[in-house]
């Protein structure tokens, strides 16, 4: 029902971008940025927290690395199914991006943001295994913490940069979720048959 629900309002937010009903917030919520120093270095670096060549260097250390050869395939398959239907969304809205001062370059379209996208799907399901481990509620609580503040400070990030419009990230946001919650519940099924 939430993955269905997150769907509906995806759907209802992006008819909502493709008729330009966003348009106005999204200039303001731009224009509230204060585009300074340290800031910028700080959400250019921040920003490769959620970049594909991240996740594929994540990805390929914990093949070769994690205990759990089975998390690592998790965590792979995820991620390549979190690029396939980025790429599908991207070139089904065929949004162009903000035309404005660019800080980062970027290439393809903006909707909905690439970036936010995978950090919802990776960050997530990361704290999905911490929820399910059996470390201590209070730490579960500041990870927990932590990692939504990553997630969205990515987003915040790829506005900031002047690559993304607010309603692209909350686009990623919504239907990220709905990928990540639908992943879990099958992953969560197939370990339970084995």
């Amino acid at each position: 029902m939430i993955v269905l629900g997150l769907l509906i309002l995806f759907l209802i937010w992006s008819i909502l971008v493709v008729k330009s009903y966003i348009n106005n917030t999204d200039n303001k919520f731009y224009n509230r940025i204060k585009i300074k120093e340290p800031f910028i270095s700080f959400f250019k670096t921040f920003t490769n927290l959620a970049d594909a060549k991240f996740f594929v260097m994540a990805c390929l250390i914990f093949l070769l690395f994690l205990d759990s050869k089975v998390i690592a395939c998790l965590f792979t398959c995820l991620m390549l199914g979190e690029a396939c239907m980025v790429s599908l969304l991207k070139h089904l809205f065929k949004r162009m991006r903000p035309n404005i001062n660019q800080l980062v370059y970027e290439k393809g379209f903006s909707y909905p943001s690439g970036h936010t996208f995978g950090a919802v799907s990776f960050y997530g399901f990361l704290l999905f295994l911490i929820i399910m481990s059996g470390i201590i509620l209070p730490i579960k609580l500041i990870l927990g913490i932590f990692i939504i503040l990553i997630i969205l400070l990515i987003g915040y990030s790829r506005i900031f940069l002047g690559v993304h419009y607010f309603s692209d990230i909350v686009g990623a946001l919504l239907v990220g979720n709905a990928y990540l919650l639908s992943y879990i519940y099958l992953v969560h099924n197939i370990l339970n048959l084995l």
